[in-house]
């Protein structure tokens, strides 16, 4: 228990919270991830409420079965307002996968960088990870920017729910 709270307590930065979703957060998770300008790197497309639902309810699964790592909604540490979601999910034995997705009026602002690096101090603190892994569209410059400052190195191109993906990889 003691492990779980240390853990938690990394989970804010200096202008964000992070937290394991709740119910409730749903709507605003949907509003993530319906957005087309947010989701072209991603899937290619806004997602469907059905979808949404159906991601959601595993998402909240996951943080069941790993609540030290899992999925989080990110917000301002000023005022609540929802930024956008963030992972840390276990993806093969020690190694676990990162990501974030900003609502467009947060790009630019270094919150991605600032998501990241909470992301991989919260892989260094759990002991079972010794390897991390990020998954980006290949033309996004700003993640690959975000990854590298965090000490990430391009592993290979393939691709990821078939579209064009660049793989990352951490040595924790």
């Amino acid at each position: 228990m003691l492990l779980l709270y240390k853990i938690l307590q990394l989970m804010k930065s200096d202008r964000l919270v992070f937290r394991h979703y709740a119910t409730a957060d749903f709507n605003d998770y949907f509003q993530l991830v319906s957005n087309a300008e947010v989701m072209k790197m991603i899937t290619g497309r806004p997602l469907l409420e059905k979808e949404t639902r159906e991601r959601f309810d595993k998402m909240m699964k996951v943080n069941i079965e790993n609540p030290e790592i899992g999925h989080f909604k990110v917000t301002l540490k000023s005022d609540g307002s929802f930024v956008g979601h963030s992972k840390l999910v276990m993806t093969n034995t020690n190694e676990a996968e990162i990501g974030y997705v900003l609502l467009p009026q947060h790009w630019g602002k270094g919150f991605g960088n600032e998501i990241a690096q909470t992301l991989v101090s919260l892989g260094k603190q759990a002991t079972a990870i010794h390897n991390l892994i990020a998954i980006i569209d290949p033309e996004n410059t700003a993640s690959k920017r975000i990854l590298e400052k965090q000490g990430f190195k391009w592993d290979y191109d393939g691709d990821y729910i078939g579209l064009p993906a660049a793989y990352f990889k951490l040595k924790l």
